[in-house]
C-alpha cells in the first residue's frame, strides 16, 4: 500500500464515514450512533428468540453437524491448534533471524503457508457459521445499521418501508460494494506508523484525538487508536527492537511472542519457587504434570542450554540403554570442569 492509499484511509478514518461511488453515483456510508447500535442489538436478540423453537441450526450444534456432512472432523481443533503454533514459533523464528536475510525466505515461505491452512479452515467454519441462526440473525442487524446510515445525494437511501425486490436487490449490490472497502489489521498497522498520522497523534497528548467520548468514536478509529497505544508501548519498552522489526509485521509480532514468553516463564518460576523455596538453588528439579498441557509448562521452564543439555541426556540414554550418573556427558563436562578449576586454584 502506497503513500496516497494510506493517506485516503487515514482521512476516511478522522471523517468517521465511508464516501465510495458505485454506477457513477455517489454514496456515504455515515458514521453510526450508539443508539442505532442499541437498536440493531435489539432486533438481534428478538430474531435469536423468536426463532428460539424453528429448525434454525445453532452455532452450540454446528461442528457436530458439519462433522456429520463431512465438512469438519474430529481432529480439526488440533489441527487449528497445531498451525497457530506453528505461525507463533515462525514469528518468533523469523525475529530471531532478523540479522539473515538469507534464512529469512524460507520461514517466511513455511509462515505463509501455515497462514494459508489456517485460512482455509477458519473460513470453512465462518461460511457455514453464516447458515445458523446466529449467523441469520448477525446478518439482520447488520442489514439495519447499513440502512439506517446510507445516504445517496444527502437522502438516505432505505427507508424502513423499503421491502420490495428491487429495493433489496440493489442494497446487496450495494452492500457488496462497502465490503471491498473494509480496513484489514496490517492497513491499521501501516496507519499507525504514517508521519502523517503520527504528527497527529503527536500532537494530542493534551486534547482529544477524535471528536466526543472513546464510546462516540467509530470501530476504525477506536482500532487505530489501539495500534498506536501498541507502537507505543514497542518504542517505551526497555527491549525495544529495531526499527527494522517494527516495520515488518511478522516480525514485530515474533519480538512481542518472545516478550510475552518471558514474562509468563518467569511468572511459572516464581510459582514453582514459591511453592517450595528450596527448589530455587536446586542443580535439577524434576516436577510432574498431570497432563501434556502441564508438561509442556514444567518444560518451558527451562533454558534453551538446558533443553540441550536434556536432549544430549536423554540421547545417549537411548543410544547405550542405561548409565550410570556420572557417566552422563553434561556430569562428565560438569566434573572434568570442576578438576581443572581445582587444578588451577592450587597453581595460582
Amino acid at each position: 500500500m502506497n503513500d496516497g492509499n494510506i493517506e485516503n484511509l487515514l482521512y476516511r478514518i478522522l471523517s468517521g464515514q465511508l464516501i465510495f461511488y458505485y454506477k457513477q453515483d455517489k454514496y456515504e456510508l455515515k458514521k453510526l450512533s450508539n443508539l442505532v447500535r442499541y437498536e440493531a442489538e435489539i432486533l438481534y436478540n428478538k430474531i435469536l428468540n423468536d426463532e428460539k423453537y424453528s429448525d434454525w441450526i445453532r452455532e452450540d450444534n454446528m461442528i457436530d453437524i458439519m462433522i456429520n456432512l463431512g465438512l469438519w472432523t474430529k481432529d480439526t481443533d488440533k489441527t487449528i491448534k497445531q498451525l497457530e503454533k506453528r505461525i507463533e514459533n515462525s514469528k518468533v523464528e523469523l525475529f530471531e533471524n532478523f540479522m539473515r536475510p538469507d534464512n529469512q525466505k524460507k520461514i517466511r515461505k513455511s509462515l505463509e503457508s501455515a497462514k494459508d491452512q489456517l485460512n482455509r479452515i477458519s473460513s470453512k467454519k465462518s461460511e457455514f457459521s453464516a447458515n445458523t441462526l446466529e449467523g441469520y440473525a448477525s446478518s439482520i442487524k447488520n442489514e439495519y445499521m447499513i440502512c439506517q446510515n446510507l445516504y445517496k445525494n444527502s437522502k438516505r437511501l432505505f427507508n424502513d418501508n423499503d421491502s420490495d425486490s428491487h429495493s433489496y436487490s440493489q442494497f446487496n449490490e450495494i452492500v457488496f460494494e462497502i465490503n471491498k472497502y473494509s480496513i484489514s489489521i496490517n492497513d491499521f498497522k501501516k496507519i499507525a506508523r504514517h508521519y502523517i498520522w503520527k504528527s497527529y497523534w503527536n500532537a494530542h497528548k493534551n486534547n482529544p484525538i477524535f471528536p466526543g467520548t472513546v464510546s462516540e468514536w467509530t470501530d476504525d478509529q477506536r482500532s487505530l487508536v489501539s495500534f498506536s497505544q501498541m507502537y507505543d508501548s514497542i518504542y517505551e519498552h526497555p527491549e525495544s527492537p529495531p526499527e527494522g522489526v517494527i516495520e515488518d509485521d511478522d516480525m514485530l509480532d515474533g519480538w512481542m511472542i518472545v516478550q510475552k514468553r518471558k514474562v509468563e516463564k518467569a511468572k511459572k518460576q516464581q510459582t514453582v519457587d514459591e511453592l517450595n523455596p528450596n527448589l530455587k538453588n536446586a542443580g535439577e528439579v524434576f516436577l510432574f504434570g498431570k497432563n501434556r498441557d502441564e508438561v509442556e509448562d514444567i518444560i518451558s521452564l527451562n533454558s534453551k542450554e538446558s533443553l540441550h543439555r536434556m536432549k544430549e541426556k536423554f540421547d545417549f540414554i537411548n543410544h547405550a540403554g542405561s548409565a550410570q550418573d556420572h557417566a552422563l556427558p553434561d556430569v562428565k563436562r560438569d566434573l572434568l570442569n570442576q578438576t581443572r578449576d581445582a587444578i588451577k586454584n592450587k597453581i595460582g
